[in-house]
């Protein structure tokens, strides 16, 4: 899954001008109530808020450090606790610095409805002191996928290990995402002030992996797979149709291009790939959100249903080419895939990311 960081910030920069050119038309500066107020998505407004305290957050933590007053003291703590209360009460910012400031949290709020996993995981890791203070600090900014989130995130806050609330973290989503289109839902609201396009989220395969292998590659194939992965000739999945004695009319199924397992393996095998990232035990966990949405769309015909079974029988396969052998005889051709296409590349990256290894 690899989100268009340049399509995210480019639609994050024209939200931010539409939202601030029709809120400072007759304003000098926007106040805290009018950023609660802001958009009809609530998640937005307080991922703006956020943004604001955590940038606060930041000059506050540089001007304790001087080194020349007790910052410990307790007159001094108390006093700059009222003084911040009061603060927060004066919030009052003009457009040109509050426009970026919505662009950012615009970004975030995309990637919050998008892959909540990585969201959680990239606030959480980034992080230093673990404290159950924080957690209940997100929970005042961030209410989307909560049932997913806030558990994971108090197993981080008790440092009971990266392993134990990650796996939470996973776990939780299948509960909360079992929808695939509920990140469409979510961000319906920026959807009325600007259309989001749902295909370009999702940045484009490197072209070099759709081209056809070049000569050199496909015959070094037996010496880049793995031996126990090398299957007979007459074991293959073939691309092309045999060329014996003329048959009968072929049927259109006959006519769809299948995916050689040799030639995929090679190309994935052969470092050429820059968003390979580590093997995976089970294909979900290397699936985001955004990829569950295009890989249901445009390769199982909008039914979630027969994708997650279609994931279930992958992960219960062998060996790479087995799997290989199960999208060719029971989606490929039933399903009229374009075995070049984005999303089929995608699959066939997870589907590598499982076995590489073995």
């Amino acid at each position: 899954m690899i989100l268009d960081q340049d399509y995210i910030d480019s639609y994050s920069r024209d939200f931010s001008q539409i939202i601030c050119d029709n809120h400072f038309i007759n304003k000098g500066y926007i106040s805290g109530q009018d950023i609660v107020e802001l958009t009809s998505s609530s998640q937005l407004n307080l991922m703006v808020i956020r943004e604001l305290f955590e940038d606060w957050q930041k000059q506050v933590d540089s001007f304790t450090q001087n080194p020349y007053f007790d910052y410990k003291d307790k007159a001094v703590k108390e006093a700059l606790s009222d003084f911040m209360i009061v603060l927060s009460r004066a919030i009052k910012i003009e457009q040109n610095d509050f426009a970026p400031l919505l662009s950012k949290a615009v970004t975030k709020t995309i990637f919050l409805a998008v892959d909540p996993v990585a969201f959680i995981e990239e606030i959480l890791d980034e992080r230093h002191e673990k404290s159950t203070a924080y957690v209940k600090e997100l929970q005042k900014y961030i209410k989307w996928y909560t049932q997913m989130w806030v558990p994971a995130a108090e197993d981080w806050a008790s440092e009971s290990g990266d392993i134990i609330w990650k796996q939470k973290l996973y776990e939780g989503l299948e509960k909360e995402t079992n929808d695939s289109t509920q990140a469409v839902s979510l961000l319906a609201p920026l959807q009325d002030v600007l259309s989001l396009d749902f295909d370009k989220l999702i940045k484009e395969v490197p072209q070099k992996l759709k081209d056809e292998p070049v000569p050199e590659l496909v015959e070094k194939v037996e010496e880049t797979v793995p031996k126990h992965y090398i299957v007979e000739p007459s074991e293959t999945v073939i691309d092309n149709q045999e060329e014996e004695a003329p048959k009968e009319e072929a049927s259109n199924e006959d006519l769809i291009e299948t995916i050689d397992p040799s030639i995929v393996w090679a190309k994935f095998d052969s470092g050429e790939n820059p968003y390979m990232k580590g093997s995976i035990t089970h294909l979900k966990e290397g699936m985001g959100i955004n990829q569950r949405i295009m890989f249901t769309k445009r390769l199982f015909q909008g039914n979630p249903d027969l994708m997650d079974q279609a994931i279930i029988e992958l992960d219960a396969t062998d060996s790479f080419f087995e799997a290989i052998d199960l999208l060719n005889q029971s989606f490929v051709k039933s399903l009229n895939w374009d075995i070049h296409s984005e999303e089929v590349m995608e699959l066939l990256q997870l589907i590598f990311r499982k076995y590489d290894s073995v």
